[in-house]
């Protein structure tokens, strides 16, 4: 009896122990297998961005396209080129071609002595060229040095003169020591061209605004040589150039003394470094208005 006692006990036991090492079902899974405890709560930034599997490719940054300015026409200067120091056309008033509201008058010779002025009731531009009205227009220093030098030409070409001085119209002029002054005297009619005290002036009386209004007047400069006064190529008068000018301060076309004023459109203002011959000049006043664009080829086919 007591066999069998011990025998139960025995299997009871074996029976408990395997039950206990059975692993347990989930309720929910209807096959029996086991599924793993949901992760534990973690104290991870509530505004951190999901992870995801799909992998983030940056966009390099680019620049805002910005536009190439085109180029500046070519053109062809129609004047002799042969000591030209400065450019100035009324009706193409900078290397891109004209602007009817640029205060900065560019030299098309290539040196670049632009000039700056203010565009106001005194200035202002038309289609043929700068309207000035008892206005002075200063030119570049460089223009002042070149008219102290040995030798020099000036132009000066000019439509629709008014003459509005009382006693002058001082077309260009230096002061204040008035050593280069070029201008029509109104009590004979004159145009007369005044330099340093060493010079006698070259004067045409008679003929000042006759030889002035829609023409190209000149003055050519050689030390030891002569100071020539030339309207379209046609010599007015000429005088022996013993001196240097010496001119000092403010270089300038135009003037805005009530005694020395015009109006008038400046058409072209050209400076050399030598003295023009009047063939030169004559075919200088002819090519007035001339100045023209290379045109592009055509892209071949």
């Amino acid at each position: 009896m007591k066999k069998i006692i011990l025998l139960s006990l025995v299997l009871a036991l074996v029976a408990s122990i395997a039950v206990a090492c059975a692993p347990k079902s989930n309720p929910g899974e209807p096959d029996g297998k086991a599924t793993a405890e949901p992760a534990a709560a973690t104290d991870a930034d509530p505004t951190a961005a999901p992870a995801t599997d799909v992998p983030v490719t940056e966009v390099p940054a680019t620049e805002a396209p910005t536009e190439t300015p085109a180029p500046a026409p070519e053109y062809v200067i129609p004047y002799v080129t042969d000591g030209l120091v400065a450019l100035f056309e009324g009706y193409y008033n900078t290397r891109r071609g004209q602007d009817m509201n640029t205060e900065i008058w560019e030299d098309l010779s290539g040196n670049k002595y632009d000039i700056d002025f203010s565009l106001d009731e005194t200035a202002s531009w038309a289609g043929n060229g700068l309207e000035i009205s008892s206005a002075r227009i200063h030119l570049p220093e460089e223009l002042l040095e070149l008219i102290n030098g040995e030798e020099f030409t000036v132009e000066y070409s000019i439509n629709d003169l008014v003459v509005t001085g009382t006693n002058f119209a001082t077309l260009l002029n230096v002061l204040p020591n008035d050593q280069f002054a070029l201008f029509i005297r109104n009590s004979n009619g004159a145009i007369e061209f005044k330099t340093s005290p060493g010079n006698s002036r070259p004067q045409k009386a008679g003929v000042g605004v006759e030889k002035v209004n829609n023409k190209t007047i000149a003055v050519t400069f050689k030390l030891g040589g002569k100071i020539c006064l030339y309207s379209d190529g046609e010599l007015l008068s000429q005088v022996d150039a013993k001196g240097t000018l010496e001119a000092v301060s403010e270089f300038f076309i135009g003037h805005n003394d009530p005694n020395k004023s015009y109006d008038a459109t400046v058409r072209s203002l050209r400076f050399y470094s030598r003295a023009l011959t009047a063939e030169e000049l004559a075919a200088n006043a002819q090519a007035v208005g001339t100045l023209s664009v290379v045109e592009a080829a055509e892209p071949s086919k």
